[in-house]
């Protein structure tokens, strides 16, 4: 269900929240971070590492970061104990007393290894287009292609998945320039939350914020259940606020520690 009306969140009052028990989750590129060209420049700023880290040792909050990325890039590029990290929209989850991979994944690496490499053949080369390996899953990057490439590795991608991944375990995610090719099973971002939060018995308030296609099912998952910030104001999203742009993240923070 798509929420057509959803309000800026600094104009609400949100005086409430400091008297409760808070699980802070977020996406990291486009959230935590701005978006680059090259995904490899992308690192956490030092401000908003220190803002995380006086959270955690205030006891404000428990805090996560879900991404597309892989576990172990994610973990490289934030570098702070005590968190909870979810790689490849939640497949992987690693953090204070929880390790976990989804149990579907592991018979289906081969078949992603193959399709993967079936890509990458496929468009090395495309200046400005390359293939991301995640090992339980792969990103087909063109942000930094002109517009004839772009299309060219929008075209070649779906003809690969039409012609050689029909009826394969697999799907495709699509994201801010990108496009994924993930195993097909029943998981996500929101359903990753719903673990995590699981684990604690639901005694705190989630709150999530993200900024593409895949936090929607955050979104929805959290509907009824807690607060979901979009990072940028869209009238088709299931986020019940908005923040107007990545620059804001800076201002959610001093918002929640005042």
């Amino acid at each position: 269900m798509i929420n057509m009306v959803h309000k800026y969140f600094f104009k609400e009052d949100t005086g409430w929240l400091k008297e409760k028990r808070l699980f802070l989750f977020f996406d990291f590129d486009g959230t935590l971070v701005p978006i680059q060209n090259d995904p490899s420049s992308c690192w956490l700023d030092s401000n908003i590492k220190q803002y995380i880290k006086k959270i955690l040792n205030q006891n404000l909050a428990h805090v996560a970061v879900l991404s597309g990325r892989s576990l172990v890039d994610l973990k490289k590029r934030i570098n702070i104990k005590d968190i909870y990290y979810g790689g490849n929209h939640g497949l992987e989850l690693e953090g204070p007393d929880l390790k976990f991979i989804h149990p579907e994944v592991k018979p289906l690496l081969k078949t992603i290894k193959n399709t993967r490499e079936i890509i990458q053949k496929s468009i090395y080369s495309l200046p400005g287009v390359f293939v991301e390996d995640k090992k339980l899953s792969f990103t087909l990057h063109f942000r930094m292609a002109d517009k004839i490439g772009k299309s060219t590795a929008k075209s070649i991608f779906k003809k690969i998945i039409l012609k050689d991944l029909y009826n394969m375990p697999l799907k495709v995610l699509k994201g801010k320039m990108v496009l994924e090719v993930a195993p097909r099973i029943d998981w996500d971002k929101g359903r990753a939350v719903l673990y995590i939060l699981d684990k604690f018995k639901n005694k705190f308030i989630p709150i999530f914020i993200g900024d593409d296609i895949t936090d929607e099912t955050a979104f929805s998952a959290l509907k009824g259940k807690g607060i979901t910030i979009r990072v940028g104001r869209s009238t088709k999203t299931n986020a019940k606020y908005y923040i107007r742009s990545q620059k804001e993240i800076d201002k959610f923070f001093k918002n929640i520690m005042l």
